[in-house]
């Protein structure tokens, strides 16, 4: 049976993000648009992170309409998501179960999907209300498990970050109603041997789609997102050609190029994405 993967284009949030400062206006995202109702990327992520603070504090314009402009783009043709900070949502403290009911009631009105929601200290109770309120309103919890490596200590301290803590973590936040899980490599550690151990443990042991987030700040993310790939991955994430690389994640261009030396199937149609990579 031929292996099928999903692609999570990233480009609109995190890759104008890790590349280019979050600094893209409402106009240069109204460009490329078009095209993308063409490329059938399976999920599209345009809100969260530091998009709606950005957009606000440096662009002078509303992060919603920004959300509202391109659900009534692209349609259903691919899933929007976003990224949040569990209880901080997209700012810098925790807020009452009140306003992010409120918030997710309205992300869901106002196109979104998907929320990829992670405690970057992994603290599973940080994450609960933020899946209990996406589910409520209709849109998939995707909850991430952020990976990290232990301090080099000089003594012989037993290691934290281990496969079994990352599994735990995982399985914690399925049980609490977690639609997928994603292994979330936001600064690029994780090597391919690693991912070699940890990708096929999630499979084995969790009954929803695993996705698989990095980037390329110390050279191996394409190694990394391809390893993902050959040991079962469900979705990965990439950025295209000019946001890729660096800061940012892999290039689905060349993800799409060993795919088809794996014999992986995607669904992407790679013409709409050159026409987006020239726009951009």
């Amino acid at each position: 049976m031929t292996q099928k993967l999903l692609i999570r284009d990233l480009t609109l949030r995190d890759g104008q993000q890790s590349s280019f400062a979050t600094r893209m206006n409402q106009s240069q995202v109204d460009r490329v648009l078009p095209y993308y109702k063409d490329a059938n990327f399976y999920a599209m992520e345009v809100w969260g992170g530091a998009v709606p603070d950005s957009v606000m504090r440096y662009l002078g314009e509303n992060p919603w309409d920004r959300l509202e402009k391109i659900k009534a783009s692209v349609g259903d043709v691919s899933k929007l998501t976003a990224l949040s900070r569990g209880r901080n949502l997209y700012g810098y403290a925790p807020y009452p179960d009140e306003i992010i009911d409120g918030f997710f009631r309205n992300a869901v009105k106002s196109g979104l999907d998907i929320m990829r929601i992670f405690d970057a200290l992994n603290d599973v109770n940080n994450v609960k209300s933020s899946v209990k309120s996406i589910k409520k309103y209709g849109g998939m919890a995707d909850c991430a498990v952020c990976y990290t490596v232990d301090p080099k200590y000089d003594d012989d301290r037993e290691p934290v970050f281990t496969d079994a803590y990352f599994l735990n973590k995982a399985q914690e936040m399925l049980a609490l109603g977690a639609d997928m899980i994603t292994i979330k490599d936001m600064s690029g550690l994780i090597p391919p041997s690693r991912v070699a151990k940890l990708m096929p443990l999630f499979k084995k042991h969790l009954n929803v789609p695993v996705d698989f987030h990095t980037h390329c700040t110390p050279g191996f993310g394409l190694a990394s997102v391809l390893t993902a790939i050959m040991c079962g991955a469900d979705i990965v994430d990439t950025n295209i050609w000019y946001f890729a690389g660096g800061t940012g994640a892999p290039a689905i261009e060349l993800i799409y190029i060993f795919c088809k030396k794996l014999g992986v199937e995607l669904d992407v149609n790679m013409e709409a994405v050159a026409k987006i990579s020239k726009e951009l």
